[in-house]
Order: C-alpha cells, then structure tokens, then sequence
C-alpha cells in the first residue's frame, strides 16, 4: 500500500491543505468539509457544498462566454 496523501482543495490545516482521511482502497473524505475525492477517477463525482458551488461557478462562466460568443457571431464582419 503506498503512503500516498490525498488533500482536500478546500480545507487549510496549519499552514497546509487538510490531510484526507482514506475511505477505501481508492477514495478519500475530508472530515472538515465532507469533500470526497478518487485520484484514479478522471471525473469527480463530489457532492459537497464546495463542489456544488463551483461548479455553479463554472456553469455561469461558461454560459456567460456561449452568450458573448453567439452576440459577435452576430454583429456584421468589417470590411
């Protein structure tokens, strides 16, 4: 087994990201924020309320720039 530290993105303990507690052979929970986390996954399936936010965050963004985008589509080109 490897001494592999997993650390939550969140939560700063003593000057440092908060060590994660292992849940099982490839997940980890932050006990501070309830962050879950499996380095092997490519995609994070984390329902926290930190994750939640940014990812509310990132769906603003994105439509934001759809709208800038789909708005200069629609102005004429400059000769």
């Amino acid at each position: 087994m490897s001494d592999e530290i997993v650390r939550c993105p969140y939560c700063v303990l003593g000057g440092e990201f908060r060590p994660m507690l292992r849940r099982s052979k490839n997940s980890f929970v932050c006990l501070e924020c309830g962050h879950k986390a499996a380095p092997e996954q490519l995609r994070s399936n984390c329902t926290c309320s930190k994750c939640r936010k940014m990812n509310s965050l990132a769906l603003r963004c994105r439509t934001s720039e759809d709208l800038r985008r789909r708005h200069a589509d629609d102005l004429p080109a400059r000769a």
